[in-house]
């Protein structure tokens, strides 16, 4: 996660309270620091995250396991969001599950030899990790430090103690082990916001890769080995990303695709849709909310976002492929809206409001109610790709498209996006007063005025943006 700046003098008010607000800040940006570092070595030095170093960590303490139910407490989520990474840490060996003779209802689960080995082996780099990051501090630093951090946080616990029958605070179980922040398992994705700050360059992400260049993000759905299939924890990341982009001016345009030939084939079968049957009306609702608001967030960033398609893209990946601005196909790229197949309804993630829209009603209707693939020729043909390229070649045509946009007035992009967006449910008329203030607006530009002083001058214009 990015930490935010320490600078209190970028905050839009501070007066008398400037230097508590700048305390503040150094707490985040250095627990921040320290958490994404923590992240990255886990990454690097065992191929883990640090979600399941966690769910590792509840499990070492109770030596003949824990039922499911006790496990979702302790990680403070519900019974539904700790399935899919138990279900992925039972494949790899590292736990197993028993259900219970007395209820089989009732599910424990507890470490296998191997995933003891494994997380004594992360603990002990985990400890000598922690004491390198703090080693800046002697001892008597440190136990200062710790004093006054524990005092602060008691007199934050008294003034905000929560009401009866409430879940305590993050960090204030009985061992204050605090809980990361990006999976169902350990926080809660489909509940848990603006978790990712801009500007985004820096940031590396756990469940897909960015890279930021000359201005273009790309966002790159990385499990190949899988088709790149979507997960409770990639959703909420790909979703504070996007939201994150609102303010991040120094990217201009946005391209998603996938890696290893495909786009991607939309949830995954067993952290997704198996966990999905076992949940509840409210836990439902709280999951298709958050895959919506991905949508939403795509939609609301002012910058252009390009979709390169190859291979399969089905599912919540055709999903967000229809979300995107614009299209780019490779030769046999195939897109199917999955959810008939599966007995859901095709009216998800805004699909019956976008896909006509880009296609007309007829040809969506018969996409939505049949779940079959459409091709990439059949896809340039009726409008929902904007080009088609030879395989493997949609990747190329999104960056030169993006490079184009990224070089033109990006403010006045931002408002063709957001006019684009909301005339939907305008009419003729509002839709042509609601044009003439965002152009009165554009008018008012840099740029708009850089284009005439270029004009005048026989040359090319060299926009900036605003």
């Amino acid at each position: 996660m990015t930490a935010p700046s320490d600078d209190a003098d970028a905050l839009p008010s501070g007066g008398r309270h400037r230097d508590e607000l700048r305390l503040w800040l150094r707490l985040l940006t250095c627990a921040n620091t320290i958490e994404a570092e923590i992240r990255r070595r886990l990454r690097d030095r065992f191929a883990t995250t640090l979600p399941r170093f966690d769910m590792l960590a509840q499990l070492e303490r109770s030596p003949d396991g824990i039922l499911l139910g006790e496990l979702s407490r302790r990680m403070m989520v519900s019974n539904g969001n700790v399935t899919g990474l138990v279900e992925r840490l039972a494949q790899e060996g590292l736990i197993e599950r028993q259900v219970s003779e007395t209820d089989r209802r009732a599910v424990r689960v507890r470490l296998t030899r191997r995933g003891r080995q494994d997380f004594a082996a992360m603990a002990a780099a985990h400890a000598e990790w922690i004491a390198e990051l703090v080693g800046a501090l002697d001892a008597g630093e440190r136990e200062a430090l710790s004093d006054r951090l524990g005092a602060l946080k008691a007199s934050v616990r008294t003034g905000a103690a929560p009401k009866p029958g409430t879940a305590p605070p993050v960090g204030d179980g009985p061992d204050e082990t605090p809980r990361p922040a990006e999976t169902p398992a350990e926080g809660g994705p489909m509940k848990r916001q603006n978790a990712i700050a801009a500007p985004l360059a820096g940031f590396a992400p756990e469940h897909f890769l960015l890279a930021i260049e000359d201005g273009i993000a790309t966002v790159t759905l990385n499990r190949p080995e899988r088709k790149n299939p979507l997960t409770f924890e990639s959703y909420a990341e790909l979703r504070d990303t996007f939201r994150a982009l609102r303010f991040d001016d120094a990217v201009k345009a946005v391209i998603v695709t996938g890696a290893g030939g495909n786009f991607s084939s939309g949830g995954d079968v067993f952290e997704i849709i198996e966990p999905l049957t076992r949940m509840g009306a409210h836990e439902l609702h709280a999951f298709t909310t958050m895959t919506g608001d991905l949508v939403k967030e795509m939609r609301a960033c002012p910058q252009p976002v390009i979709a390169a398609v190859e291979g399969i893209c089905a599912g919540a990946g055709a999903i967000m492929a229809m979300a995107s601005d614009l299209r780019m196909a490779g030769a046999g790229a195939r897109v199917a809206f999955l959810f008939n197949r599966v007995g859901l309804a095709g009216c998800d993630m805004g699909a019956c409001a976008i896909l006509p829209r880009i296609i007309g009603q007829g040809r969506a209707s018969e996409l939505l109610y049949t779940g079959r693939f459409m091709s990439a020729e059949e896809g340039e043909r009726w409008g929902f790709f904007n080009r088609l390229t030879a395989a493997g070649g949609a990747l190329d045509a999104a960056r030169e498209m993006a490079g184009n946009l990224a070089a033109g007035p990006t403010y006045a992009n931002g408002v063709t996006k957001r006019m684009l967006q909301m005339e939907w449910a305008m009419g003729i008329d509002e839709a042509i007063d609601a044009e003439a203030m965002a152009q009165a607006l554009c008018m008012k530009t840099q740029d708009f005025r850089r284009a005439f002083e270029a004009f005048a001058e026989k040359r090319q214009p060299v926009f900036g943006g605003d």
